[in-house]
């Protein structure tokens, strides 16, 4: 089946970018350019953080201090408190969260943001989300093009079901005082700080959705203002994205015989099961710069996103520079 399915990805992508039936020169010319952008894509990208117990104590956001998008109120907003401690060991990640006096009956989730967060904090008029650092538009610097501003704190084989049930990760409800605690574990660090180590990486492309206050089924061209976002995933590594002198250690799908499969995904041969062959793609990694912690009044969780500006309230975020002493 993973075979399969890495033959129509390929398929796919031949169709963009018809190399197939190329010459062995070009394809060779090709594989020089992608293993000089490889090779530019080495080094740290953000302080380095040892392995080892962190605490990371979140800092309330103003939307505390109000009830946004029909949310509960918060019980005791000047007594609101969160903390996560984070325990790297062998490349997994004890990460244990709790917090006091938020909104009570409430769903909260965790995401990981990469965008750096405007300080000081700063809300736009109506929203209930702090805005990202306008210096940084598309990203930090060495981020990917197709990366999106955020992904979910959760395993890279966590089991989504896009929002048909709580989603994996750090999601929890608070009980009838405003607290709520969680503990798993991440199968990756998510204290790196280079492009093959650190949190997982979400895709930018979104599957839209035109949402109309009209029942039934909607036609012709949909408002700009009622398009809403459903669900994206992980940004993966292809075997061409690898250095060719490591595809064979690093991708357990490569075959030097298949020229055309370097455009397959690469399969991180640590995850693959002996029984039937099947494993993980490689996903591209990128240090945090903060977490969100979101409240859904809604009482749903919507997948691989956060939601809609309407679906989810930010009420604290725990920034990355608090852990390396670099906070503005």
């Amino acid at each position: 089946m993973t075979r399969t399915l890495a033959i129509v990805t390929m398929a796919f992508l031949l169709i963009l970018t018809p190399v197939a039936p190329a010459t062995a020169g070009l394809l060779g010319g090709l594989l020089d350019v992608v293993g000089g952008v490889v090779g530019g894509v080495t080094g740290l990208l953000a302080p380095s953080i040892s392995p080892g117990q962190y605490t990371l104590r979140f800092e309330p956001t103003q939307m505390v201090y109000s009830t946004p998008n029909y949310s509960q109120p918060v019980m005791r907003p000047s007594s609101v408190s969160g903390t996560m401690t984070l325990s790297v060991s062998n490349g997994q990640t004890d990460l244990q969260f709790s917090v006091k006096n938020l909104r009570p009956n409430t769903i909260y989730t965790i995401w990981t943001v990469f965008y750096p967060l405007a300080w000081p904090m700063y809300f736009a008029p109506g929203s209930a989300r702090p805005a990202l650092d306008p210096n940084y538009p598309a990203g930090p610097l060495g981020y990917y093009v197709e990366g999106g501003a955020v992904a979910p704190t959760a395993s890279l084989s966590a089991h989504f079901t896009n929002g048909m049930g709580l989603d994996p990760g750090v999601t929890f409800v608070t009980d009838a005082w405003g607290n709520g605690s969680i503990r798993l574990t991440l199968d990756y660090n998510i204290l790196g700080n280079a492009y093959d180590d650190g949190p997982p990486v979400g895709n930018k492309s979104l599957v839209t959705q035109c949402v109309i206050d009209n029942p039934g089924p909607q036609r012709g061209t949909c408002p700009s203002s009622n398009v809403q976002r459903v669900t994206t995933t992980w940004l993966r590594k292809y075997i061409a994205q690898v250095p060719a002198a490591d595809r064979a250690s690093q991708c357990a799908n490569y075959d030097a015989a298949e020229p055309g499969g370097i455009y397959w995904q690469c399969i991180d041969p640590g995850t693959v099961d002996p029984n039937t062959g099947n494993g993980l793609p490689r996903v591209w990694r990128f240090p945090f710069d903060h977490f969100r912690l979101a409240a859904h009044p809604d009482g749903l969780t919507h997948g691989f996103i956060g939601g809609n500006e309407t679906e989810h309230v930010i009420d604290m975020v725990g920034r990355r520079c608090k852990l390396t002493n670099t906070c503005p």
